[in-house]
């Protein structure tokens, strides 16, 4: 066997090595990306619905009290709305709800802007106007209401301070006369904030709070779920 013949044998084997070694390489892969999915799923890749309950580990948050930054809303109905939020969280089964001294991440929220009015002006947060406005109504018609509600939310490292995720939530709900605002059957909005179901307050604060939640479902890296 001449020493060419030779030399083609061993280059044609080392071809077919490294041809083996690549597919492997390629099976290794493959099988790491099969067996990292389901982790990939507990992120906000999930399909549908974000707020849907899931089974897994759970990241540690603390919420702090809402910041007034503008004025209208009482104080009580701020705690009822962090409430609230704080129940739509929990029933992600995404998070621990804990003290801040405890906590990965801290949820900041303001209340930036709030408005309840009717045409005839601004109005209480029971959707009252004034008797000026309800004179006018008599004569004009139904009085038309509406609210506005605006929330500035960040996601923040209680290790390092450094935000995650920031983001201004607003919402505005309008009621025509002779028309009822549709309104979800949440059995916890209708127990801790029942006068405000089927107004225009009341649609303003349940969409401002679910999309805060979706947010921060979306927003929280991976690595923060641990336990």
């Amino acid at each position: 066997m001449t020493a060419g013949l030779i030399g083609n044998i061993l280059k044609t084997s080392m071809k077919m090595v490294i041809r083996l070694l690549g597919f492997v390489a390629i099976f290794l892969f493959l099988s790491g990306c099969f067996l990292t999915k389901p982790q990939v799923l507990l992120d906000k890749t999930l399909a549908g619905d974000p707020l849907k309950p899931y089974v897994g580990l759970k990241a540690k948050i603390a919420v702090d009290d809402f910041e007034l930054k503008t004025s209208g809303l009482p104080a009580q109905v701020s705690l009822a709305l962090k409430e609230y939020f704080v129940n739509v969280l929990n029933s992600t089964k995404r998070f621990l709800v804990v003290a801040p001294q405890e906590a990965d991440l801290i949820i900041n929220v303001g209340v930036v802007e709030f408005m309840p009015e009717s045409s005839g002006g601004k109005s209480g947060l029971a959707g009252g106007g004034s008797s000026a406005s309800s004179f006018m109504g008599g004569l004009l018609g139904d009085v038309l209401t509406k609210a506005n509600l605006q929330l500035s939310l960040r996601i923040i490292d209680r290790s390092t301070s450094s935000v995650i995720g920031s983001r201004d939530i607003q919402s505005q709900a309008v009621e025509h006369p002779g028309a009822k605002i549709g309104f979800p059957q949440d059995k916890v909005f209708r127990a801790s904030l029942s006068e405000y179901v089927g107004t225009p307050i009341g649609k303003v604060f349940y969409d401002c709070i679910v999309e805060a939640s979706r947010f921060i479902v979306q927003t929280v890296p991976q690595n923060y779920y641990k336990g």
